[in-house]
């Protein structure tokens, strides 16, 4: 009797230990699903988002820097209703026609991915993915170029300070889009540092700018709609750049069990810069503006070579703003990456005074409490990537 009853007493417990790996991995695959905005990037890389906010702040810094040296040294100041728009395609393709420069970074991490791992995916999975890239890559391009020209133009016809009010509702529009784009989800952390950048925004009405209309530009309809239009075309922009990370380049690693590559950064904005770049250079020679460029290099105060080192310092910057800007979409998100964009403004302001003498142009109360909103900010969402990364583990 006893050794009948003995096989069944010692079934019980491997049935028992069968269950427990089973149920630890539904736990923690359930964990992931609920993970928000960076499912894809647990957990996050803090040298690399370290990195990507340096190079949005040193780009977009340099950049607008050399803009406003570019206008302030071509009198742009003074008043021609003829020369009110030159140079909006000029400056649209600026910001996209270095990405060359990228090839370089982007062929030494592909060739270190290649050394690294040696498995590739298959080839009807890899087509699928190239013929979609392609089309959202054109997309992309499309919407930068736009955003591009439409931010300076609209800087070029109504006060930098309404402009920049305006501008700033791009960031109203990125955690909407965020939402039904990339279904993402906030928390108040979130929320709290949105507001804080809001704030910052608002806050650099006081700031100057080089090619600020005189009173006899001014044309507040066609400024306004450009501002808010480069704003919601920033934001979409962003959210189609994770989206293109969620449901496409994020995917494609996972079938070759390979871990995302920062070359992917490079190979977004090469692509997407290329089609940006045919478009504003089409738009530049429609518009006739390559005739302005050799009068402009022979009537720069500073000589002809400061104005070509103005543009190719601007063309330079611009990318490594990008490669910011979406190394932050890459790391955490289009939210973080707008937040870190826009918070970046009262520097850049800062820098201006300093370097510039325009009028009425101080260091004022706006600025220093810009500054301090613009910290804040960031440390909210920085508690917020602290918790996940500490509910990862």
């Amino acid at each position: 009797m006893a050794q009948n009853q003995q096989p069944i007493f010692q079934t019980k417990p491997p049935e028992q230990f069968v269950q427990i790996p089973i149920n630890i991995e539904r736990d923690s695959s359930t964990a992931r699903m609920n993970q928000t905005e960076t499912s894809n990037r647990k957990p996050n890389h803090w040298p690399t988002i370290t990195i990507s906010i340096i190079f949005v702040i040193i780009g977009q810094s340099i950049a607008k820097l050399l803009e406003n040296f570019y206008y302030d040294q071509t009198n742009r100041s003074e008043y021609n209703e003829n020369r009110q728009n030159d140079g909006v395609w000029t400056q649209a393709l600026l910001q996209t026609v270095g990405f060359p420069l990228l090839l370089i970074p982007f062929f030494i991490f592909i060739t270190k991915n290649k050394r690294n791992h040696h498995q590739q995916p298959p080839i009807t999975s890899d087509s699928i993915h190239l013929k979609s890239l392609a089309v959202i890559y054109i997309c992309i391009g499309i919407v930068m170029s736009v955003q591009g020209r439409l931010s300076a133009m609209g800087k070029l016809e109504i006060p930098f300070g309404v402009f920049t009010l305006i501008y700033t509702t791009q960031l109203f529009f990125t955690p909407i889009f965020a939402a039904f784009i990339n279904k993402n989800k906030f928390n108040r952390w979130v929320v709290i540092s949105v507001i804080l950048a809001i704030v910052t925004g608002a806050l650099t009405l006081s700031s100057s700018f080089g090619g600020e209309p005189d009173e006899a530009e001014e044309n507040y309809a066609r400024g306004a709609w450009s501002a808010l239009f480069a704003g919601i075309c920033f934001s979409l922009l962003l959210c189609n750049i994770q989206n293109v990370y969620d449901n496409y380049i994020f995917k494609r690693t996972e079938s070759t069990n390979k871990k995302p590559s920062f070359a992917s950064v490079f190979e977004v904005i090469i692509f997407s810069s290329l089609v940006a770049t045919i478009i504003s250079a089409v738009g530049l020679l429609i518009a006739g503006e390559q005739h302005n460029l050799k009068r402009e290099m022979n009537g720069f105060s500073k000589g002809e070579g400061s104005y070509v080192m103005a543009m190719v310092g601007q063309a330079v910057s611009w990318q490594i703003y990008w490669v910011g800007i979406v190394g932050l979409v890459y790391s955490v998100s289009s939210v973080l990456s707008n937040v870190i964009s826009v918070i970046t403004w009262p520097i850049v302001s800062v820098l201006v005074v300093i370097f510039f003498n325009f009028m009425d142009d101080d260091f004022d109360v706006f600025k220093g409490i810009a500054l301090v909103t613009a910290v804040l900010s960031a440390v909210a969402y920085f508690i917020r990537l602290h918790k996940e990364n500490r509910m990862a583990y």
